[in-house]
């Protein structure tokens, strides 16, 4: 690689640092931050593989995609293997699999397809451009995954005017671990509130699922009476079915109690589910921190997996548009690997 591009791959991948840091700082609940940060991850592992390996140009820069893909492609065959053995064989479960056994193959192919081109093999440019497609959904996962992550690191505010708690599943009427694990985590932000001389609002928010005795958010608060909660310091929204819902909903609730629902809230989710939550409540003009709960680890990944792919069809005009842009760009790099 010539040492202007590699002066170019530093200044790039220091301007996005800067960047990502910024947009961070500005607005922690926009996924820009994370496009930003793999953009600097981009730069610096291309000018790093160029410098510190033989590998030649063209596989240096398509290297992160290639390992973005493969991860992408590995999450997918461990949902689906885990979601079989748990829940039994299903269709979904078999297309998954097959979806991420195509995506590691094809960054294995692509690798050899670029190695023919840079050999001086015309055809392989098509190979490679067809083989690297799913390089985008691979860096848009890692675009992701970086998001949520200094999300996470976020500092929450310190006043909030209530603490939204989201529901999830029940298990033959009582609360399970997960939902235990938001519930605890709420618990402990509204001691630390009380402990400041604050008095927030808890609000345990989820509806009634059709194989559930009771809407999530009566169990919720029960749970949290028991655990030690004042029952006034407690309100109950027993509606909601998604997470637009819990949060529209409890605004709602809170304007109907003298609240301010425009005010800054807590919301308390499970820790795959911060990043998600951060966009929506953003897209629903909700001024919101959002707290992660733990989960077990081997629910993580599938979870996670999950959330990736419902994120991503939020914005499905930029996401065709990121793909077009991919190929096109995909195109150039293996054209230009051809020798002269």
């Amino acid at each position: 690689m010539p040492a202007p591009l590699d002066l170019l791959l530093a200044v790039a991948g220091v301007a996005l640092l800067l960047l990502a840091l910024r947009s961070s700082r500005i607005e922690p609940r926009r996924w820009r931050s994370g496009v930003l940060l793999t953009g600097c991850l981009w730069a610096a592992s291309a000018l790093a593989l160029d410098l510190l390996s033989p590998m030649e140009p063209v596989a240096a820069v398509l290297a992160l995609p290639w390992l973005a893909a493969a991860v992408l492609g590995l999450l997918f065959v461990f949902s689906a293997l885990a979601a079989a053995v748990r829940d039994g064989p299903s269709l979904v479960g078999l297309l998954a699999l097959a979806l991420g056994a195509a995506m590691v193959a094809a960054a294995v192919l692509a690798t050899v397809a670029t190695g023919d081109a840079v050999g001086g093999h015309p055809w392989p440019v098509v190979a490679t451009v067809v083989l690297l497609l799913p390089g985008y959904p691979g860096l848009a996962f890692v675009s992701y995954l970086l998001y949520c992550l200094l999300q996470r690191r976020a500092d929450p505010r310190p006043e909030p005017v209530a603490v939204v708690v989201l529901g999830s599943g029940l298990v033959d009427g009582t609360v399970p671990t997960l939902l235990a694990n938001r519930l605890d985590a709420a618990i402990e932000v509204w001691r630390a509130q009380r402990a400041a001389g604050r008095d927030p609002l808890v609000l345990p928010s989820g509806g009634q699922g059709d194989d559930e005795p009771m809407p999530e958010g009566v169990a919720m608060a029960a749970y949290l009476v028991a655990h030690g909660l004042p029952s006034g310091a407690v309100a109950t929204e027993d509606r909601a079915t998604t997470t637009e819902e819990n949060l529209l909903l409890s605004r709602d609730i809170l304007r109907s109690r003298g609240i301010d629902g425009d005010g800054h809230l807590r919301v308390v989710t499970s820790s795959f589910h911060v990043g998600r939550s951060a966009l929506i409540a953003r897209s629903l003009g909700i001024d919101a921190d959002v707290t992660g709960a733990p989960a077990a680890w081997h629910f993580v990944p599938g979870a996670f997996l999950r959330e990736f792919l419902a994120a991503v069809t939020y914005r499905p005009r930029t996401n065709v548009g990121g793909l077009l842009l991919w190929s096109c760009s995909t195109a150039l790099v293996a054209y230009a690997a051809l020798p002269r």
